[in-house]
């Protein structure tokens, strides 16, 4: 199998510009890619991720092309400054992990499955995410985890579907497993997703409550504002005019920000959701705004009545034919 991978990466390396180099002592393989509109600086661990490497450009130049167009341009260094090239640092290992700073992503793959869900592929997406929010615009401090590590959660499933990475029947399941976390997680009740993600060690205590009640609050607005503006907005335009308005350069960002961005992309007035659900501790009512079982049953055996959860679809990045 991995000579298999060898011979495709070696075509690859015949059809894109590449430059290789080894280095020996650290036993380190680093090899250039460079693509339309973004090189690639590859430092590869091991030989299983060198043989992986098209697979790994392609994963990462779809989640790249795809978030350029979601925030309408690249992303920016600490200086504020776009740019398109990219070190990655690769290995294989027993567990997934990632992480990503300007200009670098980091990955540690495996064929695992994080908490069932995160494959290799969606880590990767995750962490493409955060080059634009993270990076280029970014929280004030920890209290916004929820937003930061929630929204990358909700955009990472909703681009694998988008990208065919995963199958529309899969997205509507995998969205039940957020709202299933969140609304199991200890500090529910107790502790705000504000105050739970306020330091690292909050944050990690409450993983569950940050990341999937971000991810649950970040499906509700996409969904509410689609609703109510007959789908003339949606949470891109918001995740867009952050992008644009608050360069981390400039600004840093807080939940009150957030507020009067959802309000000039949408008109809607969200102070009263911040106040119960994300500063304050009442659980988000997931089934006032939407019923998966039901749009994952009607998915599966009632394609007339699909229109009935187009929007959504439309939020997790399902395309549907009867949407009207």
């Amino acid at each position: 199998m991995f000579k298999m991978f060898r011979m495709l990466a070696v075509l690859m390396l015949l059809v894109v510009c590449i430059s290789h180099a080894s280095d020996n002592a650290a036993g380190i393989v680093k090899q250039t890619i460079r693509l339309d509109n973004i090189t690639l600086h590859y430092e590869f661990a091991d030989a299983q991720s060198v043989a992986m490497q098209p697979e790994f450009t392609k994963t990462i130049n779809a989640g790249f092309q795809y978030y350029r167009q979601l925030f309408a341009g690249y992303p920016r260094d600490l200086e504020g400054t776009f740019y398109t090239d990219i070190t990655v640092h690769v290995r294989h290992g027993k567990y997934l992990s990632g992480e990503a700073d300007p200009q670098l992503l980091m990955l540690t793959w495996s064929d695992s499955k994080m908490f069932g869900i995160h494959n290799w592929q969606t880590l990767l997406l995750h962490e493409i995410f955060h080059l634009w929010s993270a990076e280029s615009f970014r929280y004030h401090d920890g209290r916004e985890h929820w937003f930061n590590e929630g929204f990358a959660e909700f955009y990472t499933f909703k681009a694998a579907t988008e990208l065919g990475l995963i199958s529309a029947r899969d997205a509507l399941a995998i969205a039940a497993v957020p709202v299933g976390f969140y609304h199991s997680a200890a500090g529910l009740g107790r502790l705000s997703m504000r105050e739970a993600g306020n330091n690292n060690k909050l944050k990690f205590d409450n993983y569950f409550l940050v990341y999937h009640g971000g991810w649950v609050a970040a499906m509700v607005l996409d969904h509410d504002i689609r609703s109510r503006t007959a789908n003339q907005y949606s949470l891109d335009d918001a995740m867009r005019m952050l992008y644009q308005h608050y360069p981390r350069d400039k600004k840093l960002y807080r939940s009150e920000d957030i507020v009067i961005v959802l309000k000039a992309t949408s008109g809607l007035d969200y102070r009263l959701f911040f106040k119960r659900y994300i500063d304050g501790t009442q659980p988000l009512p997931v089934a006032g705004y939407f019923d998966l079982g039901k749009a994952l049953w009607d998915f599966e055996f009632n394609p007339a009545k699909h229109y009935q959860h187009a929007n959504l679809y439309r939020a997790l990045g399902i395309t549907i034919i009867n949407a009207n």
